[in-house]
């Protein structure tokens, strides 16, 4: 039964990251600007993963050893308020570098966030960094180099930068969301507040004359599927797999999204990344799935030392 419970995850996660591979395309495709599709997409992300987070609620007062938890984490606590924020500059800012540069440099980029993660855990939990982490750490420093070599774009530079600051948010978010506060509860909280932030920022920047939120028909269509299907539902199948499976195994799974990112858009618009990123990407990759997969050992190691004790 668990081996079935444990498939059903990880399809879920799979899911997740299939839906998720497909923005880089439906953002490309819409002709506003990127603090118009972040309105758009936000808010009816927002819509989607509030009416599943309240059909699903009454879940929570059933679980954690039959006790009903009658103090619902607040929503605009310090904490919810911090990780939004960070989830919401991964966002609006993955659409910007998706806006400004390739999609497979924007998705690529952004995925470094695990390169952040091996670098800044070890300083907040005090411990010394591995060899094996510092040399990742300097060769995936000179493969984010080669998304700069070639012809001089200014767009493509500010894209490239926004790609990098998205994965350094993505990281800052996957930090908190370990910190003892983060709960279930919690998490979908996070990611609700967040669309609120980002769709509430949009707006003003839409009064102050920065934008022009009127959409087409075509238009409207595609950001209904990146605010419901690509953010909202894809969030609903992440939150139930990971749940269910390793966070570790759910790392690897989702590695599926910038594999298959830079394809769709391939495939739509014929846009193709150029070979240093390419290059760069797949190193990148490389060491992230390497270091995942280490990882893994190490802990399954660590489990059966402890175990023998």
């Amino acid at each position: 039964m668990s081996g079935s419970i444990e498939r059903r995850g990880s399809f879920a996660v799979l899911a997740a990251a299939l839906l998720w591979s497909t923005g880089g395309l439906f953002i490309k495709e819409v002709s506003l600007n990127a603090w118009g599709v972040s309105f758009w997409r936000s808010s009816f992300a927002a819509i989607t993963i509030f009416i599943i987070y309240f059909l699903r609620t009454p879940s929570f007062s059933r679980r954690g050893q039959g006790v009903v938890s009658s103090a619902p984490s607040p929503w605009f606590s310090p904490f919810i308020l911090l990780s939004a924020l960070c989830y919401a500059l991964l966002l609006v800012l993955f659409v910007f570098a998706t806006k400004l540069t390739t999609s497979a440099n924007a998705i690529f980029l952004q995925y470094t966030a695990p390169i952040y993660v091996l670098f800044i855990e070890p300083m907040l939990s005090h411990t010394k960094m591995k060899r094996a982490d510092l040399a990742t750490v300097a060769i995936s420093t000179a493969a984010m180099a080669l998304f700069f070599i070639g012809k001089f774009e200014p767009r493509g530079v500010w894209g490239n930068i926004a790609a990098l600051a998205s994965g350094v948010a993505f990281a800052t978010y996957a930090l908190i969301l370990k910190h003892e506060r983060a709960t279930e509860q919690s998490r979908w909280q996070i990611v609700i507040v967040g669309h609120i932030m980002i769709a509430g920022a949009m707006a003003i920047v839409a009064v102050t004359g920065h934008t022009n939120l009127s959409v087409s028909s075509g238009d409207f269509t595609r950001l209904l599927y990146l605010g419901i299907v690509q953010i909202g539902i894809a969030y609903a199948f992440f939150t139930y797999g990971i749940s269910h499976i390793r966070a570790i195994d759910a790392t690897l799974i989702a590695m599926v999204e910038p594999v298959l990112n830079p394809i769709w858009v391939f495939l739509g618009i014929g846009e193709r990344p150029a070979n240093f990123a390419l290059l760069g990407g797949v190193i990148i990759l490389s060491l992230s799935i390497f270091r995942t997969i280490r990882g893994t050992r190490e802990t399954i190691e660590l489990e059966k030392a402890r175990a023998g004790e």
